[in-house]
């Protein structure tokens, strides 16, 4: 049976990963400022999103194989992907050290699709999350993902890291859960009247204007531990209230939205060589730097359309589209 999908949920998706895909083609052709207000939507809003489809299932191993299936085989076909684009982009240059390239991933993998950070931090997240609810009350579960948050906020700021960006998904944590407790609480459809979240909307635009700097959570560059979670969680809130009035999301976002996933693994491959290629045959001063990006995203969001609909109808068990493995995962007796 098909599940019944939250049209403005795709929207807000969408909007997430449209940024993302504009924060890789040029992030400061926008400038420094807005780039600043945007980024207390991108991530941390992916996070509240995924949040909030989080599901116990039917126990840790019927858990771990929806997880496996929607988020580990997808990184790893994603991933492959990323080494055959850089085996034949060397090859066509001339530049590709194939044996040097196969070494390297196990210790570092995600360099060849930087953008799968995100996947591996998200399987961690609900792992941890999954354990959290399994074992706590709801409340010292909201206090022990505030409580990881500080101590990953601590770690970073401390200069230490912990892999696989096990770091990042502790920070990450109160986003996940807010998605969670967001739909407990019947936020996804009884939000407050319009005039009060168009009023919220805009008093979150002032506090952004006036407060918001750098989030990059994989480059693990965060504002001081306050602002880090205030911000984001009023610009999240303000727009989930604000979409809910939306009766008809533009198709088109809310399409990229659906297959976000898909959009995530392979705009890498497909905006650099499109960028390049605008810039080979429209040379400054024919196109400015504004231009530049803005064909850039256009044409990288158009040729998505295409490359969805191959994934989802070839390989819909390698994009999350259906279920790898079918069957329950039990410990034998």
């Amino acid at each position: 049976m098909t599940k019944q999908r939250i049209a403005y949920i795709d929207f807000m998706k969408g909007l997430c990963i449209i940024l993302v895909v504009a924060f890789h083609i040029n992030h400061s052709v926008i400038g420094d400022h807005l780039n600043g207000m945007l980024q207390q939507f991108r991530m941390p809003m992916y996070f509240f999103l995924s949040g909030l489809f989080f599901k116990l299932y039917d126990g840790f191993w019927d858990f771990t194989r929806h997880k496996v299936n929607n988020i580990i085989i997808p990184t790893i076909f994603f991933l492959l992907i990323g080494f055959t684009y850089a085996t034949l982009r060397g090859l066509a240059f001339n530049n590709f050290d194939f044996s040097a390239a196969f070494h390297s991933l196990p210790s570092n993998p995600i360099h060849l699709n930087a953008p799968l950070w995100f996947l591996i931090v998200l399987f961690e997240v609900n792992i941890i999350y999954y354990l959290l609810q399994k074992f706590l009350p709801r409340w010292l579960t909201i206090v022990s993902a505030i409580l990881l948050s500080a101590i990953g906020y601590y770690i970073v700021d401390s200069g230490y890291y912990v892999q696989p960006y096990l770091d990042i998904a502790m920070i990450a944590m109160p986003f996940f859960v807010l998605g969670s407790e967001s739909r407990k609480n019947g936020l996804l459809t009884n939000g407050p009247k319009l005039w009060i979240s168009c009023a919220f909307a805009i008093f979150t635009l002032i506090i952004l204007y006036y407060f918001a700097s750098e989030i990059n959570m994989s480059h693990r560059v965060y504002p001081n531990y306050f602002l880090l979670y205030l911000l984001p969680c009023l610009a999240i809130m303000s727009l989930l209230f604000l979409c809910q009035y939306i009766k008809r999301p533009v198709p088109i976002i809310s399409y990229v939205g659906r297959y976000s996933i898909i959009v995530l693994g392979t705009h890498y491959f497909v905006l650099f060589p499109i960028k390049a290629l605008i810039s080979s045959l429209l040379p400054p001063p024919t196109i400015d730097e504004i231009q530049l990006f803005l064909l850039t995203l256009l044409c990288t969001l158009a040729l998505e359309f295409p490359i969805i609909y191959f994934l989802k109808k070839y390989l819909p068990r390698f994009t999350a589209q259906q279920e790898f493995f079918t069957t329950g995962w039990k410990i034998a007796k």
